[in-house]
């Protein structure tokens, strides 16, 4: 054999035990991934149009309470939806009084132990671990509603999927946990569904929080691309594992990131949707976003360098649409990516303080 062909084929020999390495990598990541998932106890609801899965989790209440909503350690239970003045199957009723739990509630399906409600909603990639993470430093004080959107970790698509109808499903969901008002928190693409949410439903929307969300454009784009997000191509484990690091050059992400994207077979519909519809919408419908018509308080929190949300024209929406919000407070960071890494005490104390004089 000549020298070249040897080194060819030591090349091709490198490269086969490095794809088998990483392969097995990867299953690794998938299995530890479906344990983290099965941690966090996520309920469903099956609603008019289909399911939704989140998690719902908030403050411990003491026995003597004799008034609390939820244990601290979540159910893992089904809660279906009946016609009209009929029961869910764990619903139980006592005196005209609704108990979960064997505690019972207030009108509101929530005890005064428990503090305000937040809805979080989660990004690109995400699901109900996503949007718990997100506030989980809340938890203790707030009740936190956070569901999976349409097509991540068990939730159905209804209708075609658009930001108007996730923000349906979203009070469907309260509904169905008899929660008047929540404070609603939009995360990355999140955001769109989440504006679109307190638009729609101001009278449900106590506050609006963005975290380096999705921004409003300042009028209408002359040219829509048809996909803004990841080709679906890359909407599989292996594929995103493998081109991560790429991600991480050009986004600034950390390498554990991707870890928290796993398993993609039961995230890539929604992540598809969000490309192809939820990224699109405040563009597309332009007209339908009248943002100078928000009635709710708006906490916006960036960083000047997100390259996944840019802060900055032209490559981003943030800063040349804070003008539109009626009643806008902000906390931007000069520093810290898309996750604003670096500033979670300012972030908590800000969100903190919105909600207390909010509620």
């Amino acid at each position: 054999m000549s020298a070249g062909k040897a080194m060819l084929v030591a090349c091709a020999a490198a490269v086969a035990t490095g794809a088998f390495v990483r392969a097995r990598r990867l299953k690794r990541a998938v299995k530890d991934a479906e344990g983290l998932l099965a941690g966090y106890g996520a309920e469903t609801a099956v609603l008019s149009y289909g399911r939704i899965t989140y998690v719902d989790r908030g403050p411990r209440c003491k026995a003597s309470d004799g008034m609390c909503f939820r244990n601290e350690e979540p159910s893992g239970r089904r809660l279906d939806v009946k016609a009209p003045g009929g029961k869910g199957l764990d619903d139980k009723t006592s005196g005209g009084k609704r108990l979960l739990d064997g505690k019972a509630l207030d009108g509101k399906g929530r005890s005064p132990a428990a503090g305000e409600t937040l809805l979080s909603v989660h990004g690109l990639y995400g699901g109900y671990d996503q949007a718990f993470e997100n506030v989980e430093s809340f938890s203790s004080r707030y009740r936190i509603i956070a569901p999976s959107r349409f097509g991540y970790l068990g939730s159905s698509v209804k209708g075609e999927g658009t930001p108007r109808e996730q923000a349906e499903a979203y009070a469907e969901l309260l509904d169905r946990l008899e929660i008047e008002r929540a404070f609603v928190l939009g995360a990355s693409a999140g955001g769109t569904s989440a504006i679109r949410f307190a638009l729609d439903f101001p009278e449900r929307t106590k506050g609006l929080i963005l975290y380096c969300s999705a921004a409003p454009w300042n009028e209408r784009p002359a040219r829509i691309p048809r996909l803004m997000g990841p080709p679906p191509i890359v909407n599989r484990d292996l594929p995103m594992w493998l081109a991560f690091p790429l991600y991480r050059r050009v986004y600034g992400m950390g390498a554990d990131v991707v870890r928290g994207m796993l398993p993609l077979s039961r995230r890539k519909e929604g992540a598809a949707l969000d490309a192809r519809i939820t990224n699109r919408d405040m563009a597309v419908r332009f007209e339908e976003y009248p943002i100078e018509e928000l009635r709710v308080p708006v906490l916006l929190l960036h960083a000047r360098d997100d390259r996944v949300a840019p802060f900055e024209a032209p490559a981003g929406q943030v800063e040349g649409s804070l003008h539109r919000y009626p009643n806008l407070e902000k906390k931007i960071f000069e520093t810290g990516g898309h996750f604003m890494a670096g500033h979670s005490e300012e972030i908590d104390a800000a969100v903190l303080d919105f909600i207390e004089r909010h509620e």
